[in-house]
């Protein structure tokens, strides 16, 4: 066999290698997108120096009704904490929805 058709019969092997891997790995990639679909309303909200002063911003967050939910991640590089916030707004308008006070 030829050097040239060595070459051609490998370049060929590959090329239906890499599209037969990227043709399995598509629905996975498609069901994961899907299911964290959900969690795209995350949102940094702060960086911080300790855990504890993460939590700390992240409570009174809650407390303040800037947000609903919130999670402490080490930042890149384990050099800081991230704090992810989720939902909220302002308290004037949750009190607009929430209807009449009791009291």
């Amino acid at each position: 066999m030829r050097p040239t058709r060595i070459r051609t019969a490998i370049a060929l092997g590959l090329s239906a290698g890499a599209v037969m891997w990227t043709a399995a790995a598509s629905p996975a990639t498609a069901s994961s997108l899907a299911a964290t679909s959900a969690d795209t309303d995350w949102r940094e909200a702060g960086h911080y120096d300790t855990t504890a002063a993460c939590k700390r911003a992240g409570k009174t967050g809650v407390e303040r009704h800037k947000w609903d939910e919130y999670k402490c991640r080490p930042g890149r590089n384990d050099n800081y904490v991230t704090l992810w916030v989720r939902g909220g707004g302002s308290g004037a308008a949750r009190a607009l929805t929430a209807g009449p006070a009791t009291g």
